[in-house]
């Protein structure tokens, strides 16, 4: 049931509008527990975006001054991926254009809901 409502709200994500896909990913395993949207190998991206993750939490000492890392944002020349913790050992993904319209705020506040359904499993 949980694994269920963990799906659909990864799916309802995935349809917001600018966001091309998103994905929910363990970090220390690079293991994607669901993945939505319309852009093609989202997976793979998915996959190797955790390990940006684990880079910089191999490097957190060195940001320490600056508290937790809330959010990751890498863009690239043809999108951009965002990263936000959600849950224990979990990131979520979301793959957007360079120029997408996204209500961030809308997005922060559905990835708190979503790590309470990944903290509930």
């Amino acid at each position: 049931m949980k694994e269920t409502l963990l799906r659909n709200a990864i799916n309802e994500m995935a349809q917001a509008p600018g966001v091309d896909g998103c994905a929910l990913v363990e970090i220390d395993a690079g293991m994607v527990w669901h993945h939505a949207g319309h852009i093609e190998d989202l997976q793979t991206f998915a996959e190797a975006a955790s390990d940006y993750w684990r880079l910089h939490n191999r490097l957190a000492p060195q940001f320490e001054r600056l508290g937790d890392l809330r959010a990751s944002i890498m863009v690239h020349a043809k999108g951009r991926l965002t990263m936000l913790p959600c849950g224990k050992g979990m990131l979520l993904l979301a793959l957007t254009g360079t120029h997408a319209v996204t209500d961030w705020a809308q997005w922060q506040q559905q990835t708190r809901q979503l790590a309470t359904l990944v903290e509930g499993l």
